[in-house]
């Protein structure tokens, strides 16, 4: 389980996040969603360290990793899919997700064969350069490198921006496997409601650095998306 406490940020003296208390589960896929600049991409980066938060704490598995650097959190088991992907466009698809093994603690020198069942599309790109890839491989990409690292935990910055239905659907369906097969614990930032609601199981929304809403999401109404989600 990965908890958040009481976890606020700010750029100088502008605060970004304040208070943020959030419990994700293992074996559940948690969706933070809001409006564009509520902060939501902020906290994900405070989570797993590239921002360094100004008060609270992050802890993992009751251990309190807030003083880590993002390359100890991934080591302490995070793993992070960023908006945009930001995979390394001139590496062969091989050599992005061989990326990923730098966050293993076992030395292990090999990809594991479970990415390739999970993306099989990867296995047949092996030595194609990361940046003829189409935006929904790139994406499948994205997430093998993160899963590489063999996280129990799984951070994803709207993983469906700019993918295809059937790969979004593809999306939804390993980020289940790895929930209900494997425990993994599954945070993801969603503008998407229907893969909110197909895939996710808790949601918590987010307005001007706040936690506003939070409950499973079968409990997400349309009072809640009118009021706190629609544009």
């Amino acid at each position: 389980m990965l908890t958040v406490e009481n976890l606020s940020f700010a750029y100088g003296t502008v605060g970004i996040l304040r208070d943020i208390n959030m419990q994700m589960q293992t074996g559940r896929v948690t969706c933070v969603i809001g409006r564009n600049g509520v902060g939501k991409t902020t906290l994900l980066k405070n989570i797993i360290g590239l921002l360094k938060s100004s008060g609270g704490t992050v802890r993992l598995d009751e251990k309190d990793i807030s003083s880590l650097p993002a390359n100890k959190r991934a080591r302490a088991g995070l793993g992070f899919v960023p908006q945009g992907r930001q995979i390394f466009p001139k590496l062969t698809v091989e050599e992005n997700l061989r990326v990923g093994l730098e966050a293993r603690n076992d030395r292990q020198k090999n990809i594991p064969d479970e990415i390739y069942t999970l993306f099989p599309v990867l296995k047949e790109m092996t030595k194609r350069r990361g940046g003829d890839l189409s935006g929904g491989q790139q994406q499948q990409l994205s997430i093998g490198r993160a899963l590489v690292g063999n996280p129990k935990v799984l951070v994803l910055d709207e993983p469906t921006e700019g993918i295809q239905p059937n790969i979004i659907q593809q999306i939804g369906h390993v980020l289940r496997d790895l929930v209900e097969s494997r425990d993994v614990t599954v945070i993801l930032v969603e503008q998407y409601l229907d893969f909110v609601r197909e895939f996710g199981h808790d949601f918590y929304i987010m307005d001007r650095g706040q936690v506003i809403e939070s409950g499973e999401t079968q409990q997400l109404t349309e009072e809640m998306v009118q009021a706190h989600l629609s544009v």
